[in-house]
């Protein structure tokens, strides 16, 4: 974490006992602090798993329109044209932030569907490899910046 000085202007007893006047300090005390960054719950998909969501043919949904306003604006013209097909396949990564491990995934969409679904890799990649249960809370978000989706188990 960053760290920076901060000056307090008031004093303990034991300070004001012991100050040195000469100080080209006084009358402020510094003091190193470490400044811990305020960052917004980006979370935009929560899930609490359920047994169907950890059975091996179990798939992970991803709203439609997460999936259209953030993975399929960042295609190419070809991979976008892929994209649109009957059965849409969207190849993209996912960074998983407590292992700090990136996936390579494809996300699915059958036309009856109104979500993008990750399935074997849903099940291989995450739920056996860390080991998932029943109850627990993960979430999902897509990053701009590093231009992947971003997991982890929140409870």
């Amino acid at each position: 974490m960053p760290k920076t000085t901060f000056y307090t202007f008031l004093q303990t007893k034991h300070q004001e006992q012991n100050v040195d006047p000469t100080d080209a300090n006084y009358p402020l005390f510094p003091q190193e602090v470490e400044i811990r960054p305020i960052t917004p719950f980006p979370w935009k998909i929560l899930k609490t798993l359920t047994i169907d969501d950890l059975r091996d043919e179990a798939k992970f949904h991803i709203p439609l329109a997460q999936v259209e306003d953030n993975v399929l604006g960042t295609l190419s013209q070809d991979d976008l044209r892929r994209a649109n097909l009957v059965i849409r396949e969207v190849q993209t990564k996912v960074k998983d932030l407590d292992t700090n491990t990136v996936h390579d995934v494809k996300l699915w969409k059958y036309p009856h569907e109104d979500n993008f679904n990750m399935r074997r890799c849903w099940i291989e990649r995450f739920v056996k490899r860390r080991g998932l249960i029943v109850g627990m809370m993960v979430g999902i978000y897509w990053s701009v910046e590093d231009k992947m989706f971003h997991f982890s188990v929140l409870e």
